[in-house]
């Protein structure tokens, strides 16, 4: 399982050390990544949302997933990936159940958080908004040297999120570009 796939699939729970815990394939060494690159809208109609990829095919993703407390969902994933796996800018969503969001989202985007960086070091955490949603901004490495860049928005009871991951050796330039590219429909 890509590294990326398996942080991904963390911080679709409310829970997430135990999936954070997946070791990734090793990474081949190559070039860096060009600094600017032409990104591709993607909208996704069932998603709800909009964002701009970098060049490549968007793969997706389907899994249930479950829940603290035995509750499940659907997470849904669209990522592309760079550089032999290497750099992946990923959107993902899942619909929670009416008690699971039933408290402050601060609080539910707090506790999403928390079980994305468990084992990591955080390296900022920040409340966002986007046209009024309420969201989470925070970076993370972990001790392999891999860079977690992550968007979070809690729109009702779906739980949105953005995330860039990236081998210390390819750096994604283009993070903030793609993060701002996401509209929710």
């Amino acid at each position: 399982m890509p590294r990326f796939l398996a942080f991904v699939a963390s911080i679709g729970l409310l829970t997430g050390p135990a999936l954070a815990a997946a070791q990734a394939r090793p990474m081949p060494a190559s070039a860096p990544l060009p600094a600017a690159r032409q990104f591709q809208p993607y909208r996704s109609q069932q998603g709800r949302f909009s964002v701009d990829f970098p060049p490549g095919t968007p793969q997706h993703a389907v899994k249930a997933i479950a829940l603290q407390g035995g509750a499940a969902s659907i997470l849904h994933q669209t990522w592309v990936e760079l550089n032999h796996s290497s750099v992946a800018y990923m959107v993902m969503y899942n619909d929670y159940p009416a008690d699971y969001v039933d408290q402050a989202p601060e609080d539910v985007l707090a506790s999403a958080r928390s079980g994305a960086v468990d084992g990591k070091t955080v390296l900022s955490d920040r409340a966002i908004t986007l046209n009024g949603v309420p969201g989470r901004a925070f970076t993370a490495t972990d001790n392999d040297g891999w860079h977690y860049t992550v968007h979070q928005y809690l729109a009702g009871a779906r739980l949105y999120q953005l995330i860039v991951v990236s081998e210390k050796n390819h750096p994604a330039a283009d993070a903030e570009e793609f993060m701002r590219s996401f509209r929710i429909r």
